[in-house]
């Protein structure tokens, strides 16, 4: 039976939620050992992805990447932030701002496989398709 990056993630979780350094370090350790011996060291990436999202999901953390024509403020971050705890019911969110040069203005934010677009060109479609009808 093939385990998949999603089982070995969930099991590095389960081995190492609310253990101390040292614990973790000897599991990981273990861990590790495990991969080689099954040869599936080259699913690494896969499986630490798929621990990143088990651990942010369980610990409330939501990330989200946000793109802008500009850099954003640390003001409009705290706005973006506070929606998105309340929207997600989060008790932390990492926002990642992506620039793209391409969008006229507005923002665009991307959680997980969400999509919320505010960009200026999305907002003139809708408006379009609307006066269209």
């Amino acid at each position: 039976m093939k385990i998949t990056a999603t089982q070995y993630a969930k099991t590095l979780y389960e081995m190492t939620e609310k253990k101390s350094q040292k614990e973790i370090d000897n599991v990981m350790e273990n861990f590790v050992k495990v991969l080689a011996k099954n040869n599936q060291l080259k699913f690494k990436k896969n499986i630490i992805a798929k621990f990143e999202e088990i651990y942010d999901r369980e610990n409330g953390i939501v990330t989200a990447q946000v793109v802008s024509r500009e850099k954003l403020e640390s003001g409009m971050i705290k706005k973006i932030t506070d929606f998105l705890k309340s929207k997600y019911k989060a008790k932390e969110v990492v926002v990642e701002n992506k620039i793209d040069e391409n969008i006229k203005g507005g923002i665009i934010i991307k959680v997980g496989d969400e999509v919320l677009d505010g960009s200026v060109i999305n907002q003139l479609n809708n408006l379009k398709k609307m006066l269209v009808k």
